[in-house]
């Protein structure tokens, strides 16, 4: 078992609720797997009692926190310096306390980006990202630095994926309304179809898709991971198709904030592996 000592690096999660998080498990998982002295606990946080805690973790000498819903918005205020990615997302899920100063990142980039990689491999060739909502924001910053364009931004509100769009200035996004007569022309070309939407945690499919149309080279990316087989990717796998449910950005984002913390990048894939003992899921065709 992991021991800390007095002078662990210790990190924690905050949100409201954080009872059903997965992290401090995960976190110390890291740590055991890394050899690093590390403690990680969940702070339930109302957002009216957000800057009081932020500081409040600050002065007992945490070296960082992860955010979770509701306030990774809110928390931007707060910070000394934000990364790139963070401003661009407008969404902040890690925060390191350095030296006096409070520093925000958003690791769901590089999340999706790597667990994207290690379960599907490349991508080249068109790809359809559907919401338009923060996740919809990371998942476009890792698109940038693959060769899946041109990307399809579809959302049920055409406005705000072409106010999305606008953000993103030299990428080739393409916004479109979450319709099928708008969806099934380009089925026949993508090879990458990612949902960032929360369409799926009740059990929604998605009537506008026939994924049948997809080439078998497809990939069909969830990044919702509760239920880790959701609607469509269980279509996805009827169909044949290549999946990738939402454990493997998880995980990687949460290495991520391992490594900023710590220096240490743990093997974000044996602790997946771990994971998917404890939310047993039919098997998907990586």
């Amino acid at each position: 078992m992991l021991k800390p000592s007095g002078g662990a690096i210790v990190c924690g999660i905050i949100g409201n609720p954080v009872q059903h998080s997965l992290s401090p498990w995960m976190q110390q998982e890291f740590a055991r797997q890394t050899g690093v002295d590390f403690l990680y606990a969940p702070f339930p946080v109302r957002a009216e009692e957000l800057s009081n805690a932020i500081r409040g973790l600050q002065a007992l000498g945490v070296r960082g926190i992860n955010v979770t819903i509701p306030h990774k918005e809110a928390v931007l205020q707060l910070v000394d310096e934000l990364s790139p990615r963070a401003s661009a997302i407008g969404a902040v899920n890690t925060l390191l306390f350095d030296d006096g100063r409070i520093f925000g990142e958003n690791t769901d980039v590089t999340g999706f980006a790597r667990a994207l990689r290690r379960h599907a491999g490349a991508v080249n060739g068109p790809s359809l990202v559907i919401g338009a909502g923060g996740a919809a924001r990371a998942v476009l910053h890792a698109l940038a630095s693959e060769d899946a364009t041109p990307i399809y931004l579809a959302n049920r509100t055409l406005a705000r994926a072409e106010a999305l769009a606008a953000d993103f200035p030299t990428l080739p996004i393409r916004p479109i309304v979450l319709s099928r007569s708008a969806i099934t022309p380009l089925l026949g070309d993508l090879q990458l179809l990612v949902n960032t939407s929360s369409r799926g945690l009740q059990g929604e499919n998605y009537p506008e898709i026939h994924l049948d149309a997809l080439p078998q080279s497809s990939i069909v990316c969830d990044i919702v991971y509760k239920p880790l087989q959701t609607p469509l990717l269980a279509a996805a796998q009827a169909s044949g198709l290549r999946c990738v449910d939402g454990l493997g950005m998880l995980v990687e984002q949460g290495a991520e904030s391992f490594r900023i913390w710590t220096g240490q990048l743990p093997d974000a894939g044996a602790v997946e592996e771990l994971l998917r003992k404890w939310l047993p899921t039919p098997k998907l065709r990586h």
